[in-house]
């Protein structure tokens, strides 16, 4: 017989606290969410992780990677989104798991391009740090849930988003293996997670499953309803099956690259004439590297300079391009010479990003500004010529309806309509058919994206082609 805990049995064993949030339908199941908080020992991130995969029989991992885990206490936490069909505000993503429910989730980085498409009923896993863009392909929002690990002092999300919240307990201050465990259990069946390097946060999708602690205190969860537990559990299904997903840390994972060459300080573009940059006007950079702690190697807008490199140049470590000139402050202070705190360094009348964009040295003054005659400057020609037919307005290169800024953030081609040559502009790329400005075949299914919008066909869906 299925052994049951009260409420005050569960208390008394001081495994949990119980919490209760607003009452929410999530996922595709008529579940209630109820939250449960576990208390952890604050050894937890000590234990010795079992090496092999945390799945096991029937069960498989459907989302994994490497991560950096931040020390000092951190919490579990659930929270249920909506990503609206449409371009947004970039958000800055926690270490953790995204599972969507409803819709097609497109995620996009700020800072490569790098896309990730996903229909309901798939996950992925999110980096700390890392700024994203996050909508739905379609007409119809995307409805997803968002599995992570933040910082215990943390707001919670809106009373409308918030699922389930742990207690909190210490974070690692390592890089960490993380696994998303999938399994869809028969009446009765079993699954099994080993003990894990920190809590282990189980959610029920569907059915009813009861989860066995190492001290054996039973929990029984519903569906939407959640608990994090430390050590080794079994998760049964009660009889009529459940479909459950577990959120399991594994062992501490060492660099690889520990002894790569840190990257140069600066690059300086020089041409003929071109004056070196006074001592005074070299901003110090430090870039990160395997040696240092996850709280040195912090880099909050992720624009290639530390937190620590920013407070001390004077840079905003929050916003990734501080001068707004269309270049980050890493590209600023490792690659083009250029100064971070400056929109346009030469004092040419040209931005310094819109420079680079064109081809033009963004520290000789050759951005159109006179020379000492008085005559305008040459520039140097462009990688690429601006179609006649475009119309170029300022901050727009190539006449795309993408702005310059927003092109070197992606990776397309500022000076080029078209990146994928798919017969579709990377402005209606971005901003109207939302398909991949950089793959001119979105969907996969052999007709380019142009051609699609062109016969009225959906670019983002293989069928309707």
């Amino acid at each position: 017989m299925t052994r049951h805990r009260s409420g005050q049995e569960i208390a008394s064993a001081r495994r949990t606290l119980e919490l209760q949030l607003p009452r929410r339908a999530v996922l595709t199941v008529a579940g209630l969410v109820l939250g449960l908080g576990t208390a952890q020992p604050a050894t937890a991130f000590l234990q010795v992780p079992d090496e092999s995969s945390p799945a096991s029989g029937t069960s498989q991992v459907v989302a994994q990677g490497v991560v950096d885990i931040p020390d000092g206490d951190i919490r579990w936490e659930i929270a249920e989104r909506s990503a609206p069909p449409a371009n947004t505000s970039a958000s800055r993503s926690d270490p953790g798991f995204l599972i969507v429910d409803s819709g097609v989730l497109l995620a996009e980085s700020v800072a490569t391009g790098e896309q990730q498409r996903l229909p309901s009923g798939e996950a992925m896993l999110t980096v700390g740090g890392v700024e994203e863009l996050r909508a739905a392909l379609g007409p119809d929002p995307a409805v997803y849930l968002s599995l992570s690990l933040v910082d215990a002092d943390a707001p919670a999300p809106a009373d409308g988003d918030a699922q389930f919240t742990s207690e909190p307990f210490p974070g690692p201050g390592a890089r960490h293996d993380l696994d998303l465990v999938r399994d869809a259990l028969a009446p009765e069946g079993t699954m099994t997670i080993p003990a894990g390097a920190l809590p282990t946060l189980v959610l029920v999708l569907d059915g009813v499953a009861e989860v066995t602690g190492e001290t054996g205190d039973v929990f029984s969860l519903g569906a939407g309803e959640a608990v994090s537990l430390t050590g080794p559990l079994v998760i049964t299904a009660t009889e009529n099956g459940a479909s459950v997903i577990a959120a399991y840390t594994g062992p501490a994972v060492t660099q690889l690259a520990a002894g790569a060459t840190p990257v140069p300080a600066r690059r300086v573009i020089e041409s003929p004439g071109t004056p070196t940059p006074n001592a005074a006007e070299v901003l110090p950079v430090a870039t990160a590297t395997a040696t240092q702690t996850a709280a040195e190697r912090a880099d909050d807008d992720n624009d290639g300079l530390t937190n620590a490199a920013e407070d001390e140049a004077g840079t905003d470590p929050s916003l990734a391009d501080t001068d707004e000139d269309g270049l980050t402050d890493g590209e600023e202070s490792v690659e083009t010479g250029t100064s971070p705190l400056s929109a346009d360094t030469d004092s040419d009348g040209v931005l310094d990003g819109d420079e680079v964009a064109q081809g033009t040295d963004p520290l000789g003054g050759l951005g159109g500004a006179p020379d000492a005659e008085g005559s305008a400057a040459e520039e140097t020609p462009a990688t690429e010529p601006v179609p006649a037919d475009a119309v170029v307005t300022a901050g727009d290169s190539d006449g795309d309806g993408l702005e310059d800024a927003i092109e070197i953030e992606l990776g397309t081609d500022p000076v080029d309509p078209d990146t994928d040559d798919d017969g579709a502009t990377d402005g209606d790329e971005y901003y109207v058919s939302q398909t991949g400005t950089r793959n001119p075949d979105t969907d996969g299914d052999g007709v380019v994206d142009g051609d699609e919008i062109a016969n009225g066909t959906d670019p983002n869906d293989p069928g309707s082609s």
